[in-house]
C-alpha cells in the first residue's frame, strides 16, 4: 500500500488516537493536531510504546481549534512543509454541557465541531486536491437527529448540550454530501462515519452518570475506530463519496441530513463567521 500523508485532528485521545497510531504503523506520515505540546506529547508517547514496530511517523501540530488563528497559522506551517495531502481526518470533536465560548465568542461546539473542520478543508484543498486518492472525512454521530435551528444556531438563547451537539453532528453530514456534490468533478471524495457509542473523553463535562455511563456502556476506541480506519484505508473506487458510514457500509439515516436546499442555507450563514480568513477562492465555498 503506498505511504500516504494523512492530516488528523483529534488525535490526543480516544478514536483519533488509536485511528493516528494504527495509519502511522501501516508506514504513513501522520500530520495530527494538538491543542499543546504536552498533549502532542502523550500521543507521540503512546505510538512509541504501543507500536514499537510501527513503519511510519507522527508529527505534532500545535493547532487549538476554538482559535480561528490557530488554524490558520497551523495549515500555513502545513503548507511550508508539504506540496500534498492525500486525507484529511476531520476528527476532532467537542460536547459541553453548560454554554462554553471559543476563543472566538462563538459557541464552542459550533465552532470546534463544524467551522473548525470547515476552514481547515478550505485552507487544505490545494494541498489535498493534488493527490489522487484524495479523501475527507468527517466524524459524524447517531445523534444528528432532528432539524438545524437557523434562529438560534449557537443555542444562546436557551443553551443545551444535547441539542448543540446534536445539531453539529447533523450539520457535519449535510457539508459532507454538499461538499461531494461540490467536488464531483475533482479527485477528491468526501466522507462521513459513525463510529457507535464509544468509551471515550467526549462526555468528561457531563454528571457523573453520564460520564459513568459512556464508561460502562460504551465500545473501546479500538473498536470505534474501525469504521474510520476502512474509510482512511479503502481505495477511492470502493467507496461512495457523500454517504454515511457505519460499521464499514453506508446507511441510511435521517431525512433531514439529505436535504440540500437546507446544506446550502447553513453553508451560507456558516461563510460569515469565516469571512476574515476566505482569502482565496476553493470550490468549498463557491
Amino acid at each position: 500500500m503506498p505511504v500516504k500523508k494523512i492530516f488528523i485532528t483529534g488525535a490526543t485521545s480516544g478514536i483519533g488516537m488509536i485511528t493516528a497510531c494504527e495509519l502511522a504503523s501501516a508506514g504513513n506520515t501522520i500530520i495530527a493536531t494538538a491543542r499543546s505540546a504536552e498533549s502532542g506529547k502523550i500521543l507521540s508517547e503512546y505510538y512509541k510504546t504501543n507500536y514499537a514496530v510501527g513503519l511510519g511517523t507522527i508529527k505534532i501540530l500545535i493547532c487549538d481549534l476554538s482559535s480561528f488563528e490557530s488554524i490558520v497559522v497551523a495549515c500555513n506551517e502545513l503548507k511550508t512543509q508539504y506540496n500534498c495531502i492525500d486525507t484529511l481526518i476531520n476528527n476532532a470533536g467537542v460536547w459541553n454541557f453548560t454554554y462554553k465560548e471559543s476563543k472566538d465568542k462563538i459557541e464552542e461546539i459550533l465552532q470546534v465541531n463544524v467551522l473548525a473542520p470547515l476552514l481547515i478543508n478550505h485552507l487544505l484543498f490545494g494541498l489535498l486536491v493534488k493527490s489522487s486518492e484524495a479523501k475527507s472525512i468527517f466524524a459524524a454521530s447517531g445523534l444528528h437527529q432532528g432539524d438545524v435551528n437557523f434562529a438560534n444556531l449557537e443555542f444562546k438563547k436557551k443553551f443545551s448540550g444535547v441539542k448543540a451537539y446534536r445539531q453539529s453532528k447533523l450539520e457535519v453530514i449535510l457539508l459532507c454530501r454538499l461538499f461531494s456534490k461540490k467536488l464531483e468533478n475533482s479527485n477528491i471524495g468526501v466522507y462521513c462515519e459513525h463510529p457507535g457509542f464509544v468509551s471515550t473523553k467526549l462526555g468528561r463535562n457531563a454528571n457523573w452518570f453520564a460520564n459513568l455511563f459512556f464508561r460502562l456502556m460504551g465500545i473501546t476506541p479500538q473498536k470505534g475506530a474501525k469504521t474510520l480506519l476502512f474509510l482512511a484505508n479503502t481505495p477511492k473506487i470502493n467507496l461512495t463519496s457523500g454517504e454515511y458510514y457505519y460499521l464499514n457500509a453506508v446507511k441510511r439515516i435521517t431525512r433531514q441530513s439529505y436535504d440540500m436546499s437546507v446544506a446550502e442555507k447553513l453553508l451560507n450563514t456558516l461563510k460569515t463567521y469565516l469571512a476574515k480568513y476566505i482569502t482565496s477562492p476553493s470550490p468549498i465555498f463557491n
